[in-house]
């Protein structure tokens, strides 16, 4: 009876949440162990042994699970998964039991740091006789994460075919777009002459267009990823190219780079963006044949490129077998340096014919790009004129400009901390620089006490829009950067890199709606991960509608969400008021519901949490 009288519980419970809203987990769901619930929030892939271990306990007390109120006993447990206590402790009220701003919801930390001994556990709460997810303890949590994560590049390809052998699971695809090696002028439809190879790279986001500007926020970090952490980064992440004795990250961040070089025409510009020019797309993508089209040469889009090829061929050139490709990149950035400087700039190229984001990059843009892209060339070059480029404009950069070091574009502005460590530097630039980090890091709009947060992971209460998980990234990179690079007293330092892992942890399950931001993370230990994205390969209507593959990031809560449902569906418009960390829905649908605005991966979300996971899982 007592069974049944749960089950009829828990179903009620369910059918009492609105549409597509990510529901808690709840019941057994490992058999042999208790019942779990997700009002004891943990990082359901696990903690660094001697980093601070803290689960929070939620009663929601505002937002659509107001209802499913929770009280913890008086003392919880942390046990072994095979049943055995090792420790007992009282929770303790946040900010005196008062209701967190952005999620609605009054809560308790149990701080289990004092248990480093690698293995598996989870918290349990005798008195309701529930448990948190399971938690492991251990320096290799993150691999398979991290490599998952990454592999989410992989799914990203056009122009070559998912096979089975890389695939890892069903989610198998023929060669999406061959026609892009025949790609048209969108100034010039009929021109034959103007056809130009624009195939490979990745799909942007959900949707199939590709964007050079966009890629500012990708290859960047991507690199960082890798020279922060090399031996993060093997050899055996299953893609086409694994076993060829070079780290699989780089391979991947080379299928990109060699699609941006067929991108740049001979003179060194770069068109605006290549794509579609209307939205009647097909499933599978092989059966999408549409002409693709290429837009006018944008300065924008050249600077953004002379900044990632600049870049990367500062980190190829450390391979003998890449040593020819490093000379290629750099000779082709120095091109698109010359083109940028020798032509007007231009703002209004993507006039929106090629289908959907709009990639014009403002003045300010593309200033603070060249001052990138002139670091990496004087890395490379050490030749004067980019030293002055980097004097002049330097200062436009939003972590040198702002009150604080920005987290937004964090993962390009990172040249700025690595220009500090060129022995050839302006050194009042790097002082600057360092400064600023130094600053930033005592400033509670930075990086706040603990305390702030009853989720551990404070954010601006403007940073809750579209792709708001971009900002919680950048937010855990900063506070890595100021932490290891702004000559700080060791505590400080440690708040700093502890803000990191809490960041990460709110990624994995300690938000207000315990779930992983990731897609299909089962196989990978997580509980409760989500499992709908808008994706043109893996969307609504495709077979993997509620199967994505594993380690998409998603775009997170925006309060701001313009979706509305569609005739005959079922009502979304509750989303707008929930509070801003409860704006989320787990769903896939096009307009009008419009989920890309929550729903939706990109390669520069991912990019930067893929860099924040390298800087940790160290």
């Amino acid at each position: 009876m007592l069974m049944v009288s749960v089950a009829v519980v828990l179903g009620t419970l369910q059918s009492s949440f609105p549409a597509y809203s990510v529901r808690p987990i709840s019941g057994v769901t490992i058999p042999g162990l208790p019942s779990v619930t997700s009002h004891i929030c943990v990082d359901q892939f696990g903690y660094l042994p001697k980093e601070s271990k803290v689960a929070v306990i939620s009663d929601p007390i505002k937002g659509y699970n107001a209802f499913d109120h929770y009280q913890p006993g008086a003392k919880l447990q942390l046990r072994t998964r095979d049943g055995k206590t090792v420790l007992v402790a009282s929770a303790t009220p946040w900010n005196g039991g008062a209701t967190h701003g952005d999620s609605g919801d009054r809560g308790w930390w149990f701080d289990f740091s004092a248990v480093t001994t690698p293995g598996e556990y989870y918290v349990y709460d005798p008195t309701n006789r529930v448990r948190s997810p399971i938690v492991r303890i251990g320096s290799r949590v993150y691999d398979g994460v991290l490599r998952a994560a990454t592999r989410m590049f992989f799914y990203q390809r056009i122009g070559t075919p998912i096979l089975a052998k890389n695939a890892e699971g069903p989610w198998v695809d023929d060669v999406a777009f061959p026609q892009d090696k025949f790609t048209r002028s969108v100034e010039a439809k009929d021109s034959e002459s103007r056809v130009r190879d624009m195939s490979g790279g990745w799909m942007d986001a959900g949707d199939t267009d590709k964007y050079p500007p966009f890629n500012g926020d990708v290859i960047h970090p991507l690199l960082y990823a890798y020279t922060d952490n090399p031996v993060a980064f093997t050899d055996n992440f299953g893609i086409p190219e694994s076993g060829n004795g070079l780290p699989d990250i780089l391979d991947e961040v080379k299928y990109q780079l060699d699609w941006l070089l067929r991108m740049q025409f001979p003179d060194g510009s770069v068109p605006v963006k290549m794509g579609n020019i209307d939205y009647n797309g097909k499933y599978p993508l092989s059966l999408d044949t549409r002409p693709r089209y290429y837009g006018p040469k944008d300065s924008g889009a050249t600077i953004y490129t002379c900044a990632n090829f600049a870049h990367a061929a500062r980190v190829y050139g450390k391979f003998g077998a890449w040593t020819s490709y490093s000379a290629q990149l750099q000779s082709r950035a120095i091109l698109a340096w010359d083109w940028f400087h020798s032509h007007p700039r231009t703002y209004k190229t993507d006039t929106g014919e090629i289908k959907s984001g709009i990639a014009n990059r403002s003045e300010d843009e593309q200033d603070r790009m060249e001052a990138y892209a002139a670091i990496h060339l004087f890395a490379l070059t050490g030749d004067s004129k980019y030293q002055d480029a980097i004097r002049q404009k330097v200062g436009k950069s939003r972590q040198l400009s702002e009150g604080i070091w920005s987290p937004y574009e964090a993962g390009v502005s990172e040249s700025l901390v690595d220009y500090t460590h060129n022995p050839n530097a302006d050194l009042a630039i790097v002082k600057r620089i360092r400064d600023q980090l130094a600053n930033s890091a005592k400033n509670d709009h930075f990086a706040p006490p603990v305390e702030a947060d009853l989720y551990r992971a404070w954010m601006e209460s403007s940073n809750y829009h579209w792709g708001s998980n971009t900002v919680r990234a950048g937010w855990g990179v900063v506070a890595l950067l100021a932490a290891e690079h702004a000559g700080l007293e060791p505590a400080t330092a440690h708040r700093l890199r502890q803000r990191a892992n809490d960041m990460l942890h709110s990624f994995h399950g300690v938000n207000p709606l315990s779930v992983v931001y990731l897609t299909n993370m089962g196989k990978l230990g997580a509980e409760h991960s989500l499992s709908a994205i808008y994706h043109a390969r893996y969307g609504a209507g495709t077979p993997f509608s509620e199967n994505p593959p594993p380690g998409y990031v998603v775009g997170g809560p925006n309060q701001s969400t313009s979706g509305k449902a569609a005739a005959g569906n079922p009502s979304i418009d509750w989303l707008r008021s929930q509070p801003r960390a409860k704006s989320y829905a787990d769903f896939n649908l096009a307009w009008p519901e419009s989920s890309w605005e929550l729903s939706e991966p990109a390669i520069y979300y991912q990019a930067i949490y893929v860099r924040l996971l390298a800087g940790i899982a160290k």
